[in-house]
This record gives C-alpha cells, structure tokens and sequence, in this order.
C-alpha cells in the first residue's frame, strides 16, 4: 500500500510539474512579439488555447497593418506608372500638336509633287526595260546605251552652272518651269514614239528613245542645281517632304509597274525524255496593259509635279512658309540672322546643325555627300544583281524591291527624328561604309559570296541591301538640311558635287564590269529553267 500511494505522489507530482511548464511556456509565447510580415497569409499553430485565445485580436490587426502597407506600395508603384505612361502619351500629343502648328499640310503636299517630278521619268524608262529589250534592236545592250544618254544629260547642269556664273540675272524659277514642261513633253511623247528606230552608221537604232531619255535626263540632272537649291527658301521641314517626294519618284513607277506583271516569269514544263529528264522553259505572261498606257501614267506625274510646283510659286500660303531668310538671286540667299529663328523640333542634335560651319567642315560635308553618291547613284545599282543573284532570284528581286521601298521611308522618318547633327552624319556614315564593304565583297566574289547556299546568307543580303539604302538617303537629306542651313549658294553646290560624284562613280563602275571583268554574272543552278 505504501509502494501504490508512492507511485500515486510521484504520479500527481510528475502532473503538477507538467502543469507548471505548459504555464511556464505559454507565459514566455505572450512575451514575445513575432514580426508582422512573417505572420502574413501564416496560420500559428494552436497548440495552447487558452493561451493563444486572447491574443487573437492583436495577432489580426499586425496581419491588416502588413496587408495595408502592401496595398499601398502596389497602389503607389500603379499611380507612378500611370503617371509615366501619361506624361509620355502628353509629350507625344504636344510634340505633334508643336509640328502640325509649325507646317502647312497644303506646302507638304505641294512638295511631294514637286519631288516626284525629279526621277520620275528616267525612273520609268528604266523599270520599263523588260519590255523595251523585246523590240529594240539594240535587244540587252539597249540598258548600257540608256545609261550613256542619262550621263550625257549632266551637261544639263554643268551648262547652268558656267551661265549662272557668268550671268547673275539668271531667272532659276523660269528655268524650272522650262525644266518640268520639257520632262513632261517628253514623257508624253515617249508613249507614242517609244518604239520608232531610225538607221545610224548602217545599223538600226532606236534613235527615238535614246533622244527622249536625253531631254528626259536634263529635267533629272538639273533637278539637283535648280529643284533642291529652291526649296532652300522654305523652311527646313519642306525640304524632308522635298525628299520624300523623290524618293516616292523612285516608288509610285514601281508599284505601277509590279501591277503591269513586269519581272513576273513562270518555268513550265514542256516535254520529259525517255530518260525521265524534265525539260523546262521559261515562260511570261504577257502584261496587263502596255507601255504606251505605262508612260501615260509617267506623264501623269509629270503634269501632277507642273501642278505642284505652279502653286508652290505662286499661293500666298506657300509663301508665308518661306525661312527667316532674303533671298538676293533666285536660288542665293542669306540667312537673315536679325529676326527670330523660327523653331522647328527644338532638337539639341539640330541646334549643331544649324550653326554656321567652319570651311573646314563646309569642305567636308560636300566631299562627303559627293562620295555618298558615288556609290549611292553610280555604282549600287550596277552591282546590285551581282551582290545578290548568287542567293536566287528570289533575293535579287526582294531586295531591289525592298531598296526601292526604303528610299522614301528614310526620309519620311526624318520628319521626326533629328539630322542635322555632324555626329550623327559621320556615325552613320561609319556604318554605311561597313555595309558597303559588305555588298562589295559579295558582288567581287560572285558567283560564290560568302553563305552562298544558306537561308542566312539570303536573309543577310536583303536586310543588309534595304538597311543599306535607307541609311544613304537618310544621310543625304541630313547633309542636304546642312547646307541648308548655309544661306548663299549652298544647295547649288551641293546639287553639284551630287551630280559629280554619281557621273565619276557610274563611269568608273561601267568600265570595271564591261572591260575588266571584275565582276563575274551568277545563274541559280536550283532553276530547272
């Protein structure tokens, strides 16, 4: 009995003392304060009811301060990129709204004729060659003989040049009436006489057309001593929608002409030998309307560009978008320097550009324009099928399609981006300069350039050849806006040293390809034809 009542005590004891820890333990949990954010979406184990029950409210409210503070930084990180989204939609809506008030969409629009009246027609001439080798005597050689008669039409503005020197009375705005009616007469009547040959020297010609591509490369070449020097009077704006203009010169002939199923060719077959060889041939269709329709659409543009150029001459509201400048002689003028510049973009990479230039830096901007369009105007057109054939017709025909497009894009961009910048000038003409290395290897080593027979090698010859020609005419409108700057005859020489250069440049390039073999004609061994 003594042993049982023993265990009973230790028994009751062992209680007790077990009573007292659980107490112990739940007296040092109230003690202590647990962090807020470790309690967040937590569920505390209940192991001590009686204990935890009481804190229950306190433990609830650190659980609603960590939650609020939470909401509150998500809804401040909300407001802080409304606010960012705003103020951008805001500086957007302000710099348009800037532009607009700034520019005359009726001048815009007056522009953009009067550039599609500058390449239009030798444009046209020339994507019209698919047709014109099937009657013309003179058959695949007719394009080197169409060249010769566009370089021939650079004593156009040489002649000028040498006048305008010696005669100060010049009337520029006449000649560029005479200029625009002589590309349009001749456009008209190369739709009706496009076709007529003539004996020269014992041997069929087609004299005809080689005298209407001449008139109609005066009114081109001449374009840039006498178009681009007159909207040296007009804000600096209307010079960028200038150049969209004869980029579209370029474009509109293009797309008229891909509707025409000019380029378009289907391989049939024909026949299969007893060896089971397929035999091939080459097929066009015939188009959808003719050339005479084609170069009626030529003199359309051209009475479109007479039309724009008249009203631009003579509307008041085309004069009142005239620059802060006096014009002395027709196309010389000076900077007026006394009134208030009127404010374009506010651009700081413009500001650089609208400084004077030091002769050193004058000197530079033509010898950098006239080599732009060395290669630009002289030797990428005539290289272009070496550099990319190699790669498939279907390349060839993208790319030159894609180069076409590009030319008015740039300068449609450069309406809001900056260009006056000589930074930016020389980085991108850097990048130019590598890109032009670039198709130059490709055309030397055809019919083998580098990724010859890869999709990559395809890929990187159209976006090379489209990114290419886009930067040049960027830079040549930046260039341009330069010298526009300038005042006295800076756009006549610069229409100089364009035409200069894109002379020397297509000289040299036809004798490189006719007479030294340089460049060797790729064929697209994948083409049953």
């Amino acid at each position: 009995m003594s042993s049982i009542k023993g265990d009973k005590q230790t028994s009751v004891n062992d209680k007790n003392f077990n009573q007292d820890q659980i107490d112990s333990i739940n007296g040092s949990q109230e003690n202590t304060t647990q962090p807020a954010c470790l309690l967040e979406n937590a569920t505390q184990p209940k192991l001590f009811t009686s204990s935890c029950r009481g804190r229950q409210p306190k433990c609830t409210l650190k659980f609603d301060n960590c939650n609020k503070r939470s909401s509150e930084s998500s809804e401040v990180s909300s407001l802080l990129n409304n606010g960012i989204k705003m103020r951008t939609k805001l500086n957007l809506n302000l710099r348009l709204n800037k532009m607009l008030k700034e520019r005359s969409l009726v001048v815009d629009m007056l522009a953009i004729f009067f550039g599609i009246g500058t390449w239009v027609g030798i444009n046209g001439t020339f994507i019209q060659l698919p047709l014109l080798v099937e009657i013309a005597p003179e058959g695949w050689s007719l394009p080197s003989y169409l060249s010769v008669m566009v370089q021939i039409g650079n004593l156009g503005p040489l002649i000028y040049t040498l006048f305008a020197q010696k005669n100060s009375a010049t009337k520029d705005t006449i000649l560029i009436y005479g200029l625009l009616t002589l590309g349009t007469i001749s456009a008209l009547l190369t739709a009706f006489f496009y076709s007529e040959t003539a004996i020269v020297f014992g041997q069929e010609h087609s004299v005809a057309l080689f005298v209407l591509t001449f008139l109609t490369a005066i009114n081109a070449c001449s374009s840039s001593v006498l178009f681009m020097p007159y909207m040296g009077r007009f804000k600096e704006i209307y010079l960028v929608t200038y150049f969209v203009g004869e980029g579209l010169s370029g474009l509109l002939p293009s797309v008229v002409a891909l509707i025409q199923g000019i380029g378009t060719t289907e391989c049939i077959l024909t026949n299969t030998t007893s060896e089971g060889e397929k035999i091939y041939e080459k097929n066009t269709p015939p188009p959808l309307f003719d050339t005479k329709v084609f170069f009626i659409f030529i003199f359309a543009m051209m009475v479109l560009s007479c039309g724009g150029f008249f009203l631009l001459d003579r509307l008041k509201l085309a004069k009142e978008q005239y620059a802060n400048v006096g014009v002395i002689q027709d196309n010389n003028y000076v900077c007026d320097t006394d009134t208030k510049p009127t404010p374009s973009r506010n651009n700081d990479s413009e500001t650089e550009g609208q400084s004077k230039l030091t002769s050193n830096q004058y000197v530079f901007m033509l010898l950098l324009i006239a080599a732009i369009c060395f290669f630009a105007n002289g030797v990428f057109n005539s290289i272009q099928s070496y550099s990319c054939l190699p790669y498939g017709s279907a390349a060839y025909h993208l790319s030159a399609t894609l180069s076409v497009i590009a030319n008015p894009i740039a300068c449609f961009l450069a309406i809001f981006l900056g260009r006056t910048s000589l930074r930016s000038i020389c980085t991108l003409t850097g990048l130019a300069s590598l890109l032009t290395i670039y198709v130059l290897v490709t055309a030397a080593m055809s019919p083998k350039p580098p990724l010859v027979n890869s999709e990559m090698g395809k890929i990187l010859v159209i976006f090379i050849w489209t990114l290419l020609i886009g930067l040049v005419s960027y830079i040549k409108l930046s260039i341009s806006t330069v010298m526009h700057s300038q005042g006295g005859k800076s756009l006549v020489w610069t229409g100089c040293v364009v035409q200069v250069g894109s002379l020397v440049g297509s000289l040299l390039i036809f004798v490189l390809i006719n007479f030294t073999g340089s460049f060797k004609a790729a064929y697209n061994d994948n083409d049953p034809c």
